[in-house]
């Protein structure tokens, strides 16, 4: 199958992504620093991968990554982060919360099923497996798309990012790759790449967004809803 050549609207917001990066350096560093921190106290507040645990991340790194996706976009100033977090912490919380309840639904069925052992039980483990891959692909998306459209909100904005991953999967699937690779790394290798690891994730993601932004069949596709 042939690779669709990009156009010029979606080369151009590709390029500018990926060229306002090294001038946000330091509002990238800083923002990877919160989300980091978010992650550190979650793992002390609840160890382990559990229900709490996802639902505390949610609250605790949702804000930050939020913002992060305001200084992966375009050389954002250590200041115009700051000014993303006060102003974007509730959109990422909620948003995170959104895709964090079917992942801690998912491993309270798995809970169940293993201290059971009722054959039953699979039926939901299955169904929130579904639904919990659905929803952090669809955040993957969604989380950005918003930051960078806030005129979507709600149901319109995750059937976007779903209808987005969906569309073109190895594209959107790029920064989340990135970013457990990194947290990999930092496991085996060095806990310090772990600071490394939410801002290249976030540049990816976004430019992702970006792309698909400018994507002439996307604004066919929404033509054809209108």
């Amino acid at each position: 199958m042939a690779v669709r050549e990009l156009g010029a609207g979606e080369r151009e917001a590709l390029l500018g992504t990926l060229r306002g990066a090294w001038p946000g350096l330091p509002a990238l560093l800083a923002a990877s620093v919160t989300v980091c921190a978010g992650a550190t106290v979650t793992a002390l507040l609840s160890p382990g991968i559990t229900p709490v645990s996802v639902l505390l991340a949610a609250v605790l790194v949702g804000p930050g990554t939020a913002a992060l996706t305001r200084a992966a976009d375009g050389g954002a100033t250590v200041r115009q982060w700051w000014c993303a977090l006060r102003e974007l912490w509730l959109y990422g919380m909620v948003n995170c919360l959104i895709a964090a309840a079917p992942a801690a639904a998912l491993l309270v069925a798995l809970t169940m099923w293993r201290q059971s052992d009722a054959d039953w039980l699979l039926l939901s483990v299955g169904l929130n497996g579904a639904a919990a891959l659905l929803a952090l692909l669809a955040l993957a998306v969604a989380l950005p798309l918003g930051v960078l459209r806030p005129d979507l909100r709600g149901r319109l904005l995750w059937a976007c990012g779903l209808h987005l991953v969906l569309r073109h999967p190895l594209r959107h699937l790029a920064g989340p790759s990135l970013a457990v690779l990194g947290v990999w790394a930092s496991v085996h290798w060095s806990a310090s790449l772990l600071l490394l690891t939410p801002g290249p994730a976030m540049v990816v993601t976004v430019a992702a967004v970006r792309l698909a932004a400018a994507d002439p069949s996307e604004e066919a596709d929404d033509g054809g809803r209108a």
